[in-house]
């Protein structure tokens, strides 16, 4: 095992490379553009590291707990010299920050690759947090019509004993909309303040214009978007290479992708749960080019 100088170093070689991620509303497409970007020959891009959740949360709550015990000790023990120094409040960050590129370093499996980065849905409520991190980072978030997402989660995390009521369905619609409302608002407000550090992309522009898409993602990292490359990564990742031949419309319960198609939500919810959901979300249709 390398000694922690040696490691150091290597960390810090790897903080100068192209550090990127990926976020989104669970069931709008990340796990997809995670395997289109990963399947660029110099892009290295895993999921999910969960770095808000099961990182930064518990990294937060040990340093204040370390400061409160330090402090308890100070005034106890050694209230006339001062006692040690308490832990200042980036100490977290800086902690938080190594143990990512621990796991980026992990991921890379030796290789020195040009654009390294990791996918969560939850990042891009993170995203300001990884960018004082990382200052040189740029972000990835992809946004999907919420009827779609709303109907391709009720498919996926549905507990099977609910039943398929549009009682049952208004109260999955009603319990999701405060986080998709969360999140959109956040992504946009990103884009705003991270400008050319900041792309977002849509699920249906994935859909229909992939190879485009694909190529702006790859300029956007700095990497090759060359005709060929783009072409062999597009055909790699495409629906029916990630479901084993499946076509996109085919549908196959329990399957992590799905159904692969656009407005597949009419076959999910009734015109009027659409409607609740273009009510409570519609301020966002214009944003993102889509019809109500």
């Amino acid at each position: 095992m390398p000694g922690w100088t040696e490691r150091a170093e290597r960390l810090l070689l790897l903080s100068r490379a192209q550090l990127f991620f990926v976020g989104g509303a669970p069931r709008s497409g990340t796990t997809w553009l995670q395997y289109l970007l990963d399947a660029h020959p110099d892009v290295r891009c895993a999921g999910e590291g969960l770095f808000r959740k099961d990182l930064a949360e518990p990294m937060e709550k040990l340093v204040n707990e370390r400061r409160a015990a330090l402090q308890a000790k100070n005034q106890r023990v050694f209230r006339h010299s001062g006692g040690y120094p308490l832990p200042e409040s980036d100490d977290a960050e800086v902690l938080v920050g190594t143990g990512i590129l621990l796991a980026l370093e992990r991921q890379c499996v030796g290789k020195a690759w040009r654009a390294v980065g990791e996918k969560t849905p939850e990042n891009v409520f993170f995203f300001p947090t990884l960018k004082r991190m990382f200052p040189r980072a740029k972000f990835i978030g992809i946004a999907r019509d919420p009827r779609d997402l709303l109907s391709s989660a009720w498919h996926f995390f549905r507990k099977r004993d609910v039943g398929e009521s549009d009682a049952a369905k208004a109260e999955f619609i009603r319990s999701a909309l405060p986080s998709l409302q969360q999140g959109t608002r956040s992504m946009l407000e990103l884009r705003r303040a991270l400008g050319p550090d900041c792309m977002l992309v849509t699920y249906e522009r994935m859909l229909t214009q992939t190879t485009m898409t694909a190529g702006a993602l790859y300029r956007f990292l700095g990497v090759s978007d060359d005709d060929r490359v783009v072409a062999d990564c597009v055909s790699r990742t495409s629906f029916a290479a990630l479901t084993g031949g499946r076509g996109a419309g085919t549908v196959e319960e329990g399957s992590f992708f799905r159904r692969g198609v656009v407005g597949d939500w009419r076959a999910t919810f009734s015109e009027e749960l659409g409607a609740t959901i273009v009510r409570e979300l519609g301020w966002c249709f214009r944003e993102f080019g889509w019809e109500a």
